[in-house]
């Protein structure tokens, strides 16, 4: 009987230990992960490898856009873990799974797992709402599994900015029709628009106005701060009392007898027709937004994300995160958002309220046509479009602060903000004759555009696509190529400038030449016309003390840019002297004049007496900013002196006369200076020196020339009495020149001529 046991056991151990080995685990799925979105086209499928019985392991893979893999495509078994798919549809959810076999079992199939195609191309630079050169560089991130990308530029766009008149910040609209629409902002502001032109409405009151609301043509209602409240009755705006003094920030209506208010310090009003009064929330916090799409479901929100919904019978509160909610919009009770400070997104879906961050600018006021198409504004012209799937950044046509947004109907609508700054949607874009289409190779993530308008706002677009699908068109773009080159230097209305001088501006890329043109009338009558390729030009041969006007522009094969606003400068009229300085004493009596140089100048002239009248002046001219004066000016003397500008016929005035007194020198260099003499004068290639030396000391010999600058020196031992050098100056040129001998602190002057 034991043995028969024992058998058995066996037995069944054996058939446990195959039963095991003919088992193989399903594969476990690592990427993309299970409902990830912005897959490419080419999306690779990864998963974990798994053993079995057999020799090799295989992987089969579907692939499907149901889900319930009724339409799936079932790939070639393969051994290795991933597998590359290839032109997936764009903006298409795809659901997969794996299974393996080993020749002798096959495993179950894993778990569906989802991911979601990109659903167009992220452009990165240029910057919404900047300002470009004519050949700005488009730049994109890369989406892989594709043949090719295209990009639209136009000058038409669905945004539009309009002129409203007004300087005043503006907080918010509303379209009653597509002819009519009424804006209010900051100081009272009330604006109607009433066909092509909007027009400023005497308004009751001179406080910050909020938000606007109307419930039919002749039924509005405006809010704003310390409680206030205005209706409209089809003709005037009237006060209305609120019951409340604080900030009243958003209102809505469901109708022309039940609508709301909300404000700070978590206030909330009802209207029932008649009167408003106060509903208590569950909140302290500011309110900023108030939205609904019945009397059974209304949404407040403010400060710190702080919200309260109401089912018809009581609020309920949340906090949704941390950032203040400006605009707050109810599609349903399970589809509300909330646009928020700092790019932040608040989405709800009944259950629970989910934060998502697009770009980093305050987000002031949301607007939704259906469920699938709504828009949100912020910031240095932010705007935000979503399209059942994702919001994107597109472009406004501004970089203001926009507060505040209405649509009448998907072709119509209005944006506001500081500035007074009105936008009007105009439907369909990227459709004038202007329109540049261009298709970029797969590999390419960026592409120079050229020869755009100078002075236009231009709107750009891309999508990508492959063999079976094309994505949609990225949310547009703008910026607005520069209307004329910037001037730098000389600056607007620069005085004392130069004769000869560098006009400059900014570079401009991507244009062919600048033109310039110099005027000495503000008209630009008979100007100078000059061209160049660079950004500067040099100009010369201007006259003393006048006044000049210069503008600039550029151009390229795509057309001229306006003129720049002109710039005035004025040529200087003096010479401003430096040395030696004025009322200075004890200066040698010959003295060295200097004086700032002037540029584009020919000579000066330099006028020295001893008269501050200048009756007898001794006249010289130096074709340098300097002059050596060459004979000794007597001992203790005042003396004054000027220098004017000479160039061709024209000249400037004389400067401010200087004076300066000339030093006291000693009886021995009275005689020293009879004594000292040159031999042969003229010269050659040498000469001699003669001197009478009191003692016996170092000496000193330099030769300046006649601007002044130290051409040869040469020191030696004297003796007693009488002295002679033998001088060699092979090197000096033709001219004029000073010797000057220097025994101790004496100096000793003589004028040498070299032939």
């Amino acid at each position: 009987m034991k043995r028969f046991l024992s058998v058995l056991t066996i037995l069944l151990l054996i058939g446990f230990h195959a039963s095991a080995q003919l088992r193989i685990y399903t594969p476990t799925m690592k990427a993309p992960e299970n409902g990830e979105i912005g897959q490419m086209p080419n999306a690779l499928l990864d998963w974990d490898a798994v053993t079995g019985q057999g020799t090799e392991i295989l992987y089969e893979v579907q692939l499907a856009q149901e889900e319930d893999f009724s339409d799936a495509v079932t790939f070639p078994q393969t051994n290795v873990t991933a597998l590359r798919t290839s032109e997936l549809f764009f903006s298409e959810t795809y659901f997969w799974r794996v299974r393996a076999t080993d020749g002798i079992a096959t495993s179950e199939w894993s778990e569906p797992w989802s991911f979601s195609i990109v659903q167009t191309v992220t452009i990165t630079d240029p910057a919404n709402a900047s300002t470009q050169n004519p050949d700005p560089l488009l730049e994109w991130d890369e989406i892989t599994g594709i043949t090719h990308y295209e990009i639209q530029v136009d000058t038409a766009y669905s945004w539009r900015l309009e002129s409203s008149g007004q300087t005043e910040d503006l907080t918010d609209i509303y379209e009653i029709d597509e002819t009519i629409a009424w804006a209010v902002g900051v100081n009272g502001t009330l604006l109607k628009k009433d066909g092509s032109s909007w027009t400023a409405f005497t308004s009751p009151v001179d406080v910050d106005l909020l938000d606007v609301f109307f419930t039919s043509p002749d039924n509005g209602w405006v809010s704003g701060e310390d409680g206030t409240l205005l209706q409209f009755d089809g003709t005037n705006w009237s006060e209305i009392t609120s019951g409340s003094t604080e900030d009243l920030n958003g209102l809505f209506f469901l109708s022309a007898t039940e609508g709301y208010a909300v404000g700070n310090g978590g206030t909330m009003l009802e209207y029932d027709g008649s009167t408003w009064s106060s509903v208590d929330v569950g909140l302290t916090a500011d309110l900023f937004a108030v939205h609904g799409i019945d009397g059974n479901n209304i949404v407040v929100a403010g400060a710190g994300a702080n919200i309260a919904l109401f089912d018809g019978s009581s609020w309920t509160t949340y906090s949704a995160g941390n950032r203040d909610i400006l605009g707050i919009w109810m599609n349903a009770a399970d589809q509300i958002w909330g646009s928020a400070k700092s790019g932040r997104i608040y989405g709800f879906d009944g259950n629970e309220w989910v934060e998502q961050t697009v770009g980093n600018r305050d987000l002031r006021d949301v607007y939704f046509l259906d469920n699938e198409t709504g828009f949100m504004v912020g910031r240095n012209g932010t705007l935000l479009a979503y399209d059942g799937v994702i919001w994107q950044q597109m472009a406004s046509g501004t970089g203001v602060d926009l507060s505040g947004m209405h649509l009448y109907n998907e072709n119509s609508g209005y944006l506001v903000g500081n500035d007074g700054v009105v936008i009007s949607y105009q439907g369909d874009g990227f459709n004038s004759d202007y329109l540049k289409d261009f298709t970029v190779s797969s590999d390419e993530l960026e592409f120079k555009l050229a020869n755009l308008l100078f002075g236009k706002s231009h709107y750009f677009r891309m999508r990508a696509a492959h063999d079976l699908s094309t994505s949609d068109w990225s949310g547009a773009g703008a910026f607005t190529v520069i209307a004329y080159p910037n001037l730098k230097t000389p600056a607007n209305n620069a005085s004392n400038t130069q004769l000869d001088l560098f006009l400059t501006w900014d570079e401009i890329t991507g244009i062919v030449k600048y033109n310039v043109q110099v005027a000495n009338n503000e008209a630009f009558e008979n100007p100078l016309l000059f061209e160049t390729s660079e950004p500067e030009y040099e100009i010369n041969n201007l006259l003393f003390g006048t006044d000049y006007y210069w503008r600039a522009n550029a151009r390229h094969a795509g057309g001229v840019s306006e003129w720049s606003p002109a710039f005035k400068f004025t040529t200087l009229n003096s010479v401003t002297l430096t040395a030696p300085a004025n009322n200075a004493t004890d200066i040698s009596r010959l003295p060295r004049f200097q004086w700032t140089e002037i540029l584009g100048v020919e000579k000066y002239m330099i006028a020295l007496d001893k008269s501050a009248d200048f009756t007898d002046p001794e006249l010289e001219l130096s074709e340098t900013n300097m002059f050596q004066h060459v004979y000794l000016l007597d001992p203790e003397e005042t003396y004054f002196w000027r220098v004017k500008a000479i160039q061709g016929l024209d000249s400037t005035n004389w400067s401010n006369a200087w004076s300066f007194v000339t030093t006291g020198e000693t009886a021995v260099e009275e005689q020293a200076v009879s004594d000292f003499r040159l031999y042969p004068n003229p010269a050659t290639d040498q000469f001699q020196i003669y001197f009478d030396a009191g003692t016996s000391r170092n000496a000193k010999l330099e030769v300046y020339n006649l601007i002044g600058s130290k051409v040869y020196e040469v020191s030696f031992e004297t003796r007693l009495g009488k002295n002679n050098e033998l001088i060699n100056i092979p090197a000096l040129k033709s001219g004029m020149y000073f010797v000057k001998l220097q025994l101790n602190n004496q100096g000793y002057t003589q004028r040498l001529i070299i032939e």
